[in-house]
């Protein structure tokens, strides 16, 4: 019996997928529902016209400022601007985390991914990264447009007033913050019954978010820069921990028992 198993072909031993291609293949089937929805192009558009509504009727008026402290005010609210330019076409991440779970329990498409070798982790990695993934490209549509629109309107040289510190910064805080309400939408998704449940769970997990956020700022603006830089490492270790804490504590036994 042992020499028949030695000699065994690879072909006929099976190897479960490793655990980041995993993560990557269900990451992939989530992206590409996203894509397939019609609402994508008119985010796409959005992330393009938001920001030149931002720059022409709120950056128009402050960027005559020539005095040494007029420039370092406009830079601060151009990072300001930024950061709001950028994440609001993340949001729509949240709304996509929300239905992961909940949405393929009703469609009745969740079993047959809970069949696969994939494990708790891999399942809540993938589908959050599915989620984000799609919209940190439209946030980034939005960046490069704000900042172009910028430049086109008002020189390239205004470009520069942006504090280098604080905009790397907030270029961090997006996908921190994106990740951290999509990992909260996915959990809250995964113990739901019904899509409709997880919707309203996740228009609360939006007012939370910018509340943090703004409390964020104003704890940055009143302590300095070094708050905000805590503040999203902080992010940065929810986020991991709440993808471990919903992959560990979810009994996906019993969800599959009620398919």
């Amino acid at each position: 019996m042992l020499i028949h198993e030695q000699h065994m072909p690879n072909h006929a031993r099976y190897t479960p997928p490793a655990t980041l291609h995993m993560i990557w293949l269900i990451a992939w089937r989530q992206m590409d529902e996203a894509v397939r929805n019609r609402s994508t192009l008119i985010l796409a558009g959005f992330s393009v016209i938001f920001p030149l509504v931002i720059v022409l009727f709120s950056l128009r008026d402050v960027m005559t400022a020539t005095s040494p402290s007029e420039r370092i005010f406009v830079g601060t609210i151009m990072a300001f601007y930024l950061l709001w330019a950028g994440l609001m076409p993340s949001t729509p991440a949240i709304g996509i985390a929300s239905g992961v779970f909940a949405g393929d329990k009703e469609r009745g498409c969740l079993t047959p991914l809970l069949v696969t070798p994939a494990s708790n982790t891999a399942l809540f990695a993938g589908k959050v990264l599915g989620s984000v993934l799609p919209a940190l490209a439209l946030s980034l549509i939005a960046i490069l447009a704000y900042l172009a629109e910028i430049a086109l309107l008002f020189g390239f040289d205004k470009l520069a007033l942006l504090p280098l510190g604080l905009t790397l910064l907030i270029l961090l805080a997006i996908p921190a913050i994106t990740i951290f309400g999509t990992g909260l939408a996915s959990i809250i998704s995964s113990r739901v019954t019904t899509f409709q449940a997880a919707q309203n769970y996740s228009s609360l997990i939006l007012v939370v978010l910018w509340v943090g956020l703004f409390g964020l700022l104003f704890a940055a603006s009143a302590w300095g820069l070094w708050t905000f830089a805590l503040g999203i490492l902080a992010i940065f270790v929810l986020d991991a921990l709440l993808i471990a804490i919903a992959a560990a504590t979810w009994k996906r036994e019993e969800v599959m028992g009620k398919q």
